[in-house]
């Protein structure tokens, strides 16, 4: 079976709000599929980690989007 897509192609970035259980799973998950990906959590703590993976952290909910 092959994918449709180059393993070369930009992939799309993403923006994730909230960083709980879920969003924190799909942040990485996207983050290991070579997705850019931005997120914002109200307790900016909670997203620390996943910058720490690569994740770009906004400073407030709009900025993400």
């Amino acid at each position: 079976m092959t994918d449709n897509v180059s393993s070369t192609a930009p992939r799309t970035p993403l923006t994730l709000l909230g960083t709980g259980a879920m969003g924190t799973a799909l942040a990485r998950a996207w983050l290991a599929a070579g997705h850019p990906v931005t997120v914002w959590n109200r307790t900016a703590a909670r997203a620390e980690a996943l910058a720490a993976e690569g994740a770009t952290v906004a400073a407030t909910a709009a900025a993400a989007v």
